[in-house]
């Protein structure tokens, strides 16, 4: 059976003693309205109808951790989107890096060595013409919809 790894968001709410977390008012407000649960509720939906496990798996030190040598280090995710490992030098997207680690959370049946993340997002670009002064879109990547 084929399965897709989430994070599981369930404890976002809650410390590390169960008691609920006081991130101020603002933050409160934004934590609290914030439906973290929505989109794991949305993707089980759809992928039962295609006969798809959905496994939400713990995310601890999922963004510390190294997916290539597996040392966990908090000061190696240097910027939002930076991993830098200090250990084997590996420098990736963080998100991937974190995906990577869920990934692995899951037990595979059979084991597989695909480790592709299928066709990632790729930001628009646009060519500034100067002839004419107009952008034009440019296609990016192998990725067909």
């Amino acid at each position: 059976m084929e399965k897709i790894a989430v994070g599981d968001l369930g404890d976002i709410r809650e410390d590390e003693n169960g008691d609920s977390r006081n991130w101020g008012g603002s933050g409160n407000k934004k934590l609290h309205g914030w439906e973290f649960d929505r989109f794991a509720r949305l993707l089980e939906y759809k992928a039962e109808e295609h006969g798809i496990l959905v496994d939400r798996v713990d995310e601890e030190n999922t963004s510390k951790t190294c997916s290539c040598c597996g040392q966990i280090r908090g000061s190696n995710r240097v910027e939002r989107g930076l991993y830098v490992c200090s250990s084997c030098e590996t420098t990736m997207n963080a998100d991937v890096n974190g995906a990577v680690n869920i990934r692995r959370k899951i037990p595979q049946s059979p084991p597989t060595r695909d480790m592709s993340n299928g066709c990632l997002a790729q930001p628009g670009v646009f060519l500034f013409d100067r002839e004419s002064g107009r952008f034009t879109p440019r296609e990016q990547g192998d990725c067909k919809p």
